[in-house]
């Protein structure tokens, strides 16, 4: 086997380990974007394309099989290139999902295509000039074994059901990283909203966002966003904002979260409630809220 084979092998199994281990971190996350796609009852397979990515990707970082791997990883891309496709043109979904929770690394749709193709081409390569010769030995087979038991165990430990809700110890604002990026009055409300302008479940909750101020829900809203001036100057012409709106660069939000969308209700100068995901409507929110104050 060449040089050549070899390298663009491992890299295209960096890209899939990468890919399957950013999911695992937060798969409810990867786990929504399935459901995004109108395909509710697939959601409970998130696990195992996670583990099917990290195997394939280990497969071609070692080498093993290579004809085979390759050739199962060239229809894997397509496959999930296919459903994206399906999801951009008839749903409006831009986010692939393809790195889970961290969102700096789902990229615009063009972005999107131009990856897989590369991908594509690069694994369509080693198919061709590569032989199922298995190199495997005991330290190869060991490796891969405590990355897909650990892989399993993240899968597993951040697994949760949509709508569950998550037990929420409140916690004073100056003992937050909030109090790193806004000052509030103890006399007021809030409604934290931490987004990224292309993110679409971001998007897909501004409508319900909007609500929160009119409706009286809450005093004041506030969006927190990872600063893109061309994507904001969008998003501000399709959905006129009418909250407050503070940019950061991305670098400095992830200092508060990495998963988007992110809300947070404060009340008496404390979160007392945090939602992860797309945000309900006001209403459900209320209803929500005033479940929380029940003795």
């Amino acid at each position: 086997m060449n040089k050549r084979v070899e390298i663009i092998s491992s890299i295209s199994g960096v890209i899939f380990l990468i890919s399957g281990i950013a999911k695992s971190l937060d798969i409810s996350v990867f786990s929504d974007t399935i459901a995004s796609y109108g395909f509710e009852n697939l959601r409970i397979l998130s696990p195992l394309i996670i583990l099917t990515e990290v195997f394939l990707g280990l497969l071609l970082i070692f080498h093993i099989r290579l004809k085979n791997t390759a050739f199962a990883s060239t229809f894997v891309v397509i496959l999930f290139t296919s459903i994206y496709s399906y999801g951009l043109i008839f749903k409006g979904i831009e986010d692939c999902g393809c790195f889970g929770k961290i969102t700096a690394l789902n990229t615009y749709p063009v972005f999107t295509f131009i990856r897989n193709a590369l991908l594509t081409g690069m694994l369509v390569y080693v198919w061709r000039e590569s032989e199922n010769k298995p190199i495997v030995n005991e330290w190869i087979i060991g490796t891969i074994l405590l990355l897909m038991c650990l892989t399993a165990f993240m899968s597993g430990y951040t697994y949760r059901n949509i709508g569950r809700n998550e037990k929420f110890k409140a916690i004073a604002i100056e003992n937050s990283v909030l109090k790193e990026f806004i000052t509030t009055s103890n006399d007021f409300t809030y409604l934290v909203f931490a987004f990224t302008y292309s993110c679409p479940h971001c998007l897909n909750s501004i409508e319900n966002l909007k609500q929160y101020e009119s409706s009286g829900v809450v005093d004041k809203v506030i969006g927190l966003a990872s600063d893109d001036s061309v994507a904001e100057k969008r998003f501000r012409e399709i959905f006129n904002p009418d909250f407050l709106i503070k940019n950061y660069p991305a670098e400095t939000l992830f200092h508060l979260t990495n998963s988007f969308p992110q809300a947070y209700y404060i009340k008496n100068n404390s979160i007392v409630m945090k939602l992860s995901g797309e945000l309900p409507c006001s209403y459900i929110f209320a209803k929500k809220k005033m479940g929380l104050y029940k003795k």
